[in-house]
């Protein structure tokens, strides 16, 4: 059955040329629309809002992971929004076995609409990224993780700070248990397969390239290293 995983990695080679070509077009518009949504947004208003996120993701967004609240200070606010929406609708967070997400899935809901989505979404944005420490009791070898990530580098930029225009986010500054825990629900389907998830399916394929653990650990020890 060797021919059918090299087959698989070939078209998933050739997807990633052609993630390289798109992102390099979408990234001047992704940064217009990234200047025009910040300046919508009201940012007294976010805070406010955010004294509820603040339970599970700590006040200076620098997550829980006993509350599987990932840290998210500091990351783009298209992204918090565009994941609140996805909870909102239940396009994330619905899966029976998707324990983080279906707590989020009432929190997206507190928000009343658009605006509130995007005041809280801007506030967490201004926040001071906070460095995440490590927490895998086994490590990876982030040189073998190298080889791995250059097909995720299509999408979230070689040096891991992600793409708006192809709706991809920056993986530096995540916590290394959140990057595991979202590997292990895309190689399951419990994230990227519920209804509307229109980039949720090209992760899931993604994520196949990764042969074993090791290979998911490797990858991770990679990412880690790129916010050095």
């Amino acid at each position: 059955m060797s021919w059918v995983f090299e087959r698989f990695t070939r078209s998933v080679v050739s997807m990633s040329a052609l993630c390289i070509f798109l992102a390099v077009v979408a990234s001047s518009l992704g940064a217009f629309a990234a200047s025009a949504q910040e300046a919508s947004a009201d940012l007294a208003k976010g805070k406010a809002l955010f004294g509820l996120c603040t339970q599970c993701h700590g006040t200076n967004g620098g997550g829980m992971q006993a509350a599987l609240a990932p840290a998210i200070a500091g990351l783009p606010a298209w992204y918090i929004e565009a994941q609140l929406v996805k909870f909102k609708s239940g396009q994330r967070g619905l899966h029976a076995q998707d324990t983080g997400g279906l707590r989020m899935y009432p929190m997206s809901r507190w928000l009343q609409n658009e605006q509130e989505q995007k005041d809280v979404a801007a506030y967490v944005a201004s926040l001071p990224a906070v460095a995440p420490a490590p927490t895998l009791a086994q490590a990876g070898d982030a040189a073998k993780g190298q080889g791995y990530y250059a097909v995720c580098s299509a999408c979230h930029a070689p040096d891991g700070s992600g793409n708006q225009g192809m709706g991809a986010p920056p993986l530096t500054g995540l916590n290394d248990w959140y990057l595991l825990t979202s590997i292990q629900k895309y190689k399951k389907s419990i994230r990227g397969s519920l209804p509307g998830d229109t980039l949720g399916p090209a992760m899931i394929g993604m994520v196949a390239t990764l042969p074993d653990d090791d290979a998911v650990l490797d990858v991770i020890a990679h990412i880690q290293t790129l916010a050095k």
